[in-house]
């Protein structure tokens, strides 16, 4: 869809250029038609004079009185010309020379105006009138050469067309202004909602036209509200934590009482038990102590947490000379809790180390939301143990220490992000590799 701004300045555009150039079309109309008729009105009384200056004798010839007539009836080709008839005789001005400037007869009374060409091919506005005249019908027709009318007509076209493109070229650019400094609070707004989606800021301004105060004020309660929610939910999970462990070292009290001393079996099984729910607990209370303090919005950086991890697990496995490769763009920022991203890829990254010679990769890229990929150039996994390995409690090799629970805490991850992963042995290295894809997760 397109903008606002984009819509108003179209819409008044095409406004603007039909409100000209109907303007244009009335106003040369109007003129043109003025023009016309002053020269028809000119051209009917100069018809009257005629037919006052001509007389008809006895023998029905026509007798013109030309010494009251305008010279330019006299002057050869002059532009003004015109031409008596009746039934027995027509009449030429000596304008005409030798053109025949014949017209169809009119009956007493009628009028008629013609647009003809005259001598040299001059454009002729002639107007027929029919009179009787000492018993006679009589047509007279008086033209006159309109060349002029059309070359103030065409010049008036020209200059006013040139007049009306630079007025709309200054309206544009006046609207132009008037729209963007009218958009200018929501460009403002539409920066900020930028920032609040990146985690730069915290609510946003306020101060904005009526229009659209009451949608900004809303925002920013229902970010205040997802906060002390948020909040209210870490808490609430923390101290259910904390409870649990409390009842879980009860359980341990109780299998070192005495009543469990001999019972062996069953005492190493509640030690085992209350251990693996431990692990969850602390897991769940640091998610609580980071994630408590994540502003909706904010934007976690990919590639600062992927350096510190890196340096972290380069410490742990000192031993291997690890040479960790990371490819990860230090524009990308994820759209999510950044506890799950250290957890993913603290527990991939973890594993591929665990498991390589000296070499692993890791990628990170934008492809529709977040693209992980982990390669290692450890033995990799048989084919028909894959599937497996995001089950809880499984190890591909029950000689390694381990939970059996890395991986399928990453899968749980990556499904709440409504994404995929997939094992594959590396064409690179012959190793693991590993593919995720977490949907719509990248902050611009």
């Amino acid at each position: 869809m397109r903008s606002v701004r984009s819509r108003l300045s179209i819409g008044l555009a095409i406004f603007l250029a039909a409100l000209l150039i109907g303007q244009w079309l009335w106003l040369t109309f109007t003129i043109d038609r003025l023009i016309e008729k002053q020269v028809i009105t000119r051209l009917q009384e100069e018809t009257q004079t005629l037919v006052a200056h001509i007389h008809i004798n006895a023998d029905g010839e026509i007798l013109l009185d030309d010494r009251r007539l305008s010279s330019s009836y006299q002057r050869a080709f002059s532009g003004l010309y015109f031409s008596i008839q009746t039934p027995q005789q027509q009449l030429f001005s000596r304008s005409l020379w030798d053109f025949d400037l014949s017209t169809p007869a009119l009956n007493v009374g009628e009028k008629a105006t013609l647009y003809l060409e005259g001598p040299g091919q001059q454009p002729l506005m002639a107007v027929s009138a029919g009179y009787l005249k000492q018993g006679q019908q009589v047509t007279i027709t008086v033209a006159e050469d309109i060349a002029w009318m059309l070359e103030d007509k065409a010049h008036f076209q020209w200059t006013f067309t040139t007049l009306s493109l630079l007025g709309v070229l200054a309206l544009l650019g006046l609207q132009f202004w008037i729209v963007r400094r009218a958009l200018r609070p929501l460009n403002k707004a539409k920066n900020e909602l930028k920032l609040l989606g990146q985690g730069d800021i915290e609510k946003i301004d306020e101060q904005a036209p009526d229009e659209i105060r009451p949608l900004l004020v809303e925002l920013n309660r229902l970010m205040a509200s997802m906060v002390i929610k948020t909040r209210r939910s870490r808490q609430s999970l923390g101290n259910l934590a904390h409870r649990l462990k409390t009842q879980l070292t009860l359980l341990n009290q109780i299998a070192d009482s005495d009543e469990l001393q001999n019972d062996a079996v069953t005492k190493t099984e509640i030690y085992k038990q209350t251990q693996e729910i431990r692990q969850i607990i602390d897991r769940e209370l640091k998610r609580a102590r980071v994630s408590g303090l994540t502003l909706p919005g904010r934007g976690v950086d990919i590639h600062e947490l992927v350096t510190s991890l890196a340096d972290t697990l380069k410490r742990i496995y000192q031993d291997k000379q690890l040479t960790i490769t990371c490819q990860v763009d230090k524009q990308l920022r994820f759209h999510g809790d950044r506890e799950d991203l250290l957890e993913l890829l603290g527990n991939i990254m973890d594993n591929a180390c665990k498991w390589c010679q000296s070499q692993v990769e890791l990628q990170i890229y934008s492809d529709e939301g977040i693209v992980i990929r982990v390669i290692d150039d450890g033995p990799g996994c048989p084919d028909n143990d894959l599937s497996a390995l995001t089950q809880r409690g499984f190890r591909a090799d029950e000689s390694t220490p381990g939970s059996g629970l890395g991986l399928a805490i990453v899968f749980d991850i990556v499904e709440s992000y409504d994404g995929n992963m997939q094992f594959t042995q590396s064409q690179k290295w012959g190793g693991l590799q590993v593919d995720i894809h977490l949907q719509a997760s990248v902050a611009d």
